[in-house]
C-alpha cells in the first residue's frame, strides 16, 4: 500500500503539465494572427473620409460586428449603408486614401470577415462571405470577396481568383493572384 501512493502522485504530476500544454495550444490556435486584428469600430479618420467621399452623415452607415480588419498599414471595413435596397460595401483606408474594392445592391454580409491561413503566408488572407443579387441568376447567391496581403506594397489586394479558390474548396491548385487589385498605398 505504501508503494502505490508514490506511483499515483507521479501520474497526477504528468497529467497536469499535459493539460496545461493542451490548453496553451488551444488558446494560441484561436487567437488572431500576429499583425492583423479585428474590431467593431472604424478609425475616426476612416469615418471622416467615408462621410466626405459619399456626402452622407455618419449615422447612415455602420461597420458590421467584428467587421473591421486592421494591419500595420491600414484598415478594411465591412460596411452596411442604411438603405431599403440593402447596400453592403467593403472599404479600405490607407495612407489617408479611401478605396471601395467591393459593393453590392442588394447584398448582405453573412458574418464577420474570416482570417484564413490556408496558404501559410506571413499575414492571413481576409475573406468576406456575402449574399449578393446576381441578375443573370435572377436571385441571391452566396459569394466570397477575398484579399491577400502584398508585403511589397504593404496593403491587402482584392482577388477574384482567391475568392473562387476559397469558395470551391479545391486546395490542390494554388490561386492565381495576378488579378489582384491593390490600390491604396501602392501608387
Amino acid at each position: 500500500m505504501y508503494i502505490a501512493q508514490p506511483r499515483h502522485r507521479r501520474v497526477k504530476v504528468k497529467v497536469v503539465p499535459l493539460l496545461f500544454l493542451a490548453l496553451t495550444w488551444a488558446l494560441s490556435a484561436s487567437a488572431a494572427p500576429t499583425g492583423v486584428s479585428t474590431s467593431h469600430t472604424m478609425p475616426t479618420a476612416m469615418v471622416a473620409a467615408l462621410t466626405k467621399e459619399n456626402q452622407m452623415p455618419a449615422e447612415s452607415f455602420r461597420a458590421i460586428a467584428d467587421g473591421v480588419v486592421s494591419w500595420s498599414g491600414g484598415t478594411m471595413a465591412a460596411v452596411v449603408i442604411e438603405d431599403p435596397n440593402g447596400i453592403c460595401a467593403i472599404y479600405k483606408y490607407q495612407d489617408g486614401r479611401l478605396d471601395l474594392p467591393f459593393d453590392g445592391v442588394p447584398c448582405k454580409f453573412l458574418g464577420p470577415p474570416m482570417l484564413m491561413s490556408d496558404r501559410k503566408i506571413a499575414l492571413p488572407d481576409v475573406v468576406f462571405a456575402v449574399e449578393l443579387f446576381v441578375p443573370n441568376r435572377g436571385g441571391m447567391t452566396k459569394h466570397k470577396v477575398a484579399f491577400y496581403y502584398d508585403a511589397e506594397k504593404n496593403t491587402y489586394c482584392e482577388s477574384q481568383s482567391l475568392a473562387s479558390w476559397y469558395l470551391s474548396g479545391n486546395r490542390a491548385l494554388a490561386p492565381d493572384l495576378q488579378d489582384g487589385q491593390c490600390v491604396a498605398g501602392s501608387e
